[in-house]
């Protein structure tokens, strides 16, 4: 009886925390088929610490035979409705940069239930530093970094970037500055967390009436202060010039996305128009091509080359 229901639970869990998003099968397809490429000390540093934590480990895609040559750097951040996703589920993305002429930096940061909202913000801060102090290691240009955040990724990233802007508090201190990047991508983010549906859909893929949302939203966003949106909305002055660290910011957004709403992408450009017109937006709206809140991603991480071309082009917009 006991096997059986921790069995039921571990189903339930996993239906519960993937719906319409790539499940843990698909994931593991993707390890199996890409594992080589982390084995090629050629290409690949694994597991590089950025910091303390345990999850604080990165993953370096560049050309081992060329690290006097500085090349673009790339920091993508992976999704997972904050509570799971790693860096291993986008080997080919990295492995894909790296290829092109890039360094790819792909980290683990720390989730739900072992951190909050305010625990990842951390993390991607280390990171950012990191990458710029240690970055030319591998080859990479410290004046030409593209920081890159992916459905919760791009949450994360989003706040991390606003939060320093505006100099705001995370765990309890001032958070502190960051070198200036090249850009800013974000690819299906949400960035209105006070629409309790878009959590609910992110998180499981359909509404849920049982309390396990409201337990996790509970836990999980400890802070007023988790929506870029809100946030930026919250500032009643208009044309106040904010300096958000770098002079370009892009967006992605498909419109078969059934996740996160377009007013999100639209409401927090519209915030960044109003407090920053300074800051160059860079709007992708794919339409008309049967896109869903996966499709970009997973396709470019499954080697899918009119994704990948695609994935290119927005980066390097």
């Amino acid at each position: 009886m006991k096997f059986f229901t921790l069995l039921s639970l571990l189903i339930v869990s996993l239906f519960f925390l993937n719906g319409s998003q790539a499940g843990p099968i698909d994931d593991l397809i993707s390890w199996a088929k890409n594992a080589g490429t982390l084995n090629n000390k050629m290409t690949t540093a694994s597991n590089v610490r950025y910091g303390a934590k345990d999850k604080n480990k990165v993953d370096v895609y560049y050309n081992k035979l060329d690290t006097q040559t500085l090349k673009p750097v790339v920091i993508f951040i992976h999704g997972g409705a904050w509570v799971k996703g790693d860096k291993y589920n986008f080997i080919e993305v990295g492995a894909a940069l790296a290829r092109n002429g890039y360094v790819a930096f792909l980290p683990n940061y720390t989730l739900f239930p072992e951190g909050n909202i305010e625990d990842m913000v951390a993390d991607i801060h280390q990171l950012i530093r990191w990458v710029w102090y240690y970055g030319y290691i591998y080859g990479g240009d410290r004046d030409r970094i593209t920081l890159v955040g992916y459905s919760a990724g791009a949450h994360i990233t989003a706040l991390t970037i606003v939060k320093t802007a505006l100099k705001m508090y995370n765990k309890n201190e001032v958070i502190g500055i960051l070198p200036r990047l090249e850009k800013l991508v974000l690819i299906s983010g949400p960035y209105n967390l006070n629409d309790f549906d878009t959590i609910s859909r992110l998180l499981s893929g359909n509404k849920v009436e049982n309390g396990i949302v409201e337990r996790i939203f509970s836990g999980l966003f400890n802070s007023e202060d988790v929506s870029p949106t809100i946030i930026l909305r919250n500032i009643f002055m208009n044309n106040v010039n904010i300096d958000f660290g770098m002079p370009k910011i892009v967006f992605y957004y498909s419109d078969e996305d059934s996740i996160i709403p377009l007013s999100s992408v639209q409401d927090f450009m519209k915030e960044i128009r109003r407090v920053s017109p300074k800051t160059e937006i860079v709007y992708w709206y794919d339409e008309g091509y049967h896109s869903t809140h996966d499709t970009l991603m997973m396709g470019a991480r499954d080697g899918i080359e009119k994704y990948q071309r695609a994935f290119f082009t927005i980066i390097r917009s």
